[in-house]
């Protein structure tokens, strides 16, 4: 079982990181997040324009 501390810190850092990921959002519309766990980078759109990569872990997605 995990002590008081430390899931006080667990139960911040993961409402940390939605809040970052929302301020990413909304804050730029034009650029892709990764949406990895734990990556946060944006995503590089490849010459065609119908997918995206990410450069630091590898994850790729479809784009419209």
């Amino acid at each position: 079982m995990l002590s008081r501390n430390a899931a006080n810190a667990a139960v911040g850092r993961a409402s940390a990181m939605r809040r970052m990921r929302r301020r990413t959002a909304n804050a730029t519309t034009s650029r892709l997040y990764c949406a990895t766990n734990g990556c946060t980078s944006f995503l590089v759109i490849d010459e065609g324009g119908r997918t995206a990569h990410c450069e630091i872990c590898g994850y790729i997605r479809r784009v419209h």
